[in-house]
């Protein structure tokens, strides 16, 4: 499994960014990686929710299914995502950041099946600099998702 993890500091209260981020089916107006999201669950997001993405990687979609496996409303959620060639694991905590805004931690488990596990260790840099973009992107969403609000 490849593990990376990222903390950000926004400038939003800690509750409304984690509505804003529990609406995970939104995940493709951040995630540079995702070129398809949505909820699948029909209601406001919580344990069970279920979001079909399509992520693409080095120029391949992959298909795959997230589901809200923790639910800890306004600190934490747990999503936990299915594919053919792969597992995830996202872990967001959010807390009170000193001075204001909150602190988001994402941290994420990603693992390869099959015979593509042994391709684990040559794509650790590709996802670390994934996570990279990813929570870029999230700090940014966020960002203008507040001011919208």
């Amino acid at each position: 499994m490849i593990h990376v993890s990222r903390t950000i500091t926004v400038p939003m209260p800690r509750e409304a960014a984690f509505h804003l981020i529990a609406q995970f089916g939104r995940a493709a107006e951040w995630d540079p990686g995702l070129v398809e999201s949505r909820q699948e669950t029909v209601g406001e997001p919580g344990l069970g929710t279920v979001f079909p993405i399509v992520a693409e990687f080095r120029g391949r979609r992959t298909p795959m299914t997230y589901e809200i496996t923790q639910w800890e409303p306004t600190t934490r959620m747990v999503i936990e995502g299915t594919g053919e060639k792969a597992t995830a694991r996202d872990e967001i905590t959010l807390r009170d950041a000193t001075g204001g805004g909150c602190e988001i931690t994402y941290a994420a488990a990603l693992g390869m099946t099959g015979v593509l596990r042994l391709a684990e260790p040559v794509l650790r840099g590709t996802f670390n600099r994934m996570a990279d973009e990813a929570v870029a992107g999230l700090a940014a969403w966020l960002a203008r998702e507040g001011r919208t609000a």
